[in-house]
């Protein structure tokens, strides 16, 4: 199978920002199951200036929209929503695991599973205080990457069992054949991820030219 590649989806920031971030997404063939090209995005945070384009694509994309709150799924979407919130000067609401806050809390329920075709093999829960958000809000959902989107489902059920309203959910990436895309596309759920996936089903993308993407950069080209 050929190698995913995939490009920046933005028109906000240059070409050179743009391969800068692409050159800090390494790729793990056949994880977490045989099949998937999981993007690791551990060199991105590591690299100031890359994980710093990856906020201002965010920013860019948001700032002027009306968004009231930001929600980070735990935990690593807190790692890309806390500094868009700050950007945006509009409070973080953190969604957590079952027992992980202190004070009176609200949560939903969700089914788990292994992707497309595949049964639900699990239940997880999302919580938040109860008065994180507002009746009204106007809700940005970040997580770190995009896999099956039952996370992402039940976060937005929960904004919406609190009176809120999401605007989009937002990722850097999309984790290709688990269906997750499928799945928000199903409950009108808007998605937008920084990272486009060349092998992704292409009705997802918008028009892109062969010459704007670059296959991932070889370690070797890093000195690894």
């Amino acid at each position: 199978a050929r190698a995913p590649s995939f490009r920046v989806r933005s028109r906000q920031i240059t070409e050179f920002e743009k391969e800068r971030v692409v050159e800090c997404v390494r790729i793990v063939p056949d994880f977490p199951k045989p099949g998937i090209a999981f993007k690791d995005l551990s060199l991105v945070l590591g690299d100031p200036l890359a994980y710093q384009l990856c906020i201002d694509v965010f920013v860019k994309r948001y700032a002027g929209k009306g968004i009231t709150a930001v929600v980070g799924i735990e935990c690593n979407g807190f790692v890309f929503a806390a500094p868009i919130s700050l950007a945006l000067d509009v409070p973080f609401v953190p969604f957590r695991k079952p027992g992980k806050l202190p004070c009176k809390s609200i949560g939903v329920d969700f089914q788990t599973g292994a992707g497309i075709g595949a049964p639900a093999f699990g239940a997880d829960r999302l919580e938040m205080h109860e008065d994180a958000l507002r009746k009204g809000a106007k809700v940005l959902i970040v997580d770190d990457m995009l896999g099956t989107g039952a996370t992402l489902k039940g976060a937005c059920e929960l904004v919406e069992k609190v009176g809120g309203q999401v605007v989009e959910c937002a990722c850097c990436v999309a984790m290709s054949g688990l269906g997750g895309r499928e799945l928000l596309a199903e409950q009108n759920i808007k998605l937008f991820t920084v990272l486009e996936d060349f092998m992704e089903d292409p009705t997802n993308l918008e028009p892109t030219k062969e010459s704007q993407l670059r296959p991932p950069l070889d370690p070797s080209a890093r000195g690894e």
